[in-house]
């Protein structure tokens, strides 16, 4: 089980009374903890799903973008 969020950070989106984004590192860096891995409960039982309920939103759809994952090799000069 991770961290439970801090969803109260959060509270300045939902005021705005507007549609908005939410990132993964975004919710990381404000509530503390991760965002949950599946998404269907992500959408439907998670923490934040309720919460945006009780201030009159839902989640209406998760993307994921895949991630590059850059890697740097490193030799020793004169070996091969």
């Amino acid at each position: 089980m991770g961290k439970h969020p801090k969803l109260d950070e959060l509270d300045y989106l939902f005021e705005k009374g507007t549609d908005f984004q939410l990132s993964a590192a975004l919710y990381r860096e404000k509530t503390g903890a991760e965002l949950p891995v599946g998404k269907s409960y992500l959408k439907n039982s998670s923490a934040l799903a309720a919460w945006a309920r009780d201030k009159g939103f839902y989640i209406q759809e998760i993307r994921e973008k895949p991630v590059i994952e850059r890697t740097v090799i490193l030799k020793k000069k004169g070996k091969s």
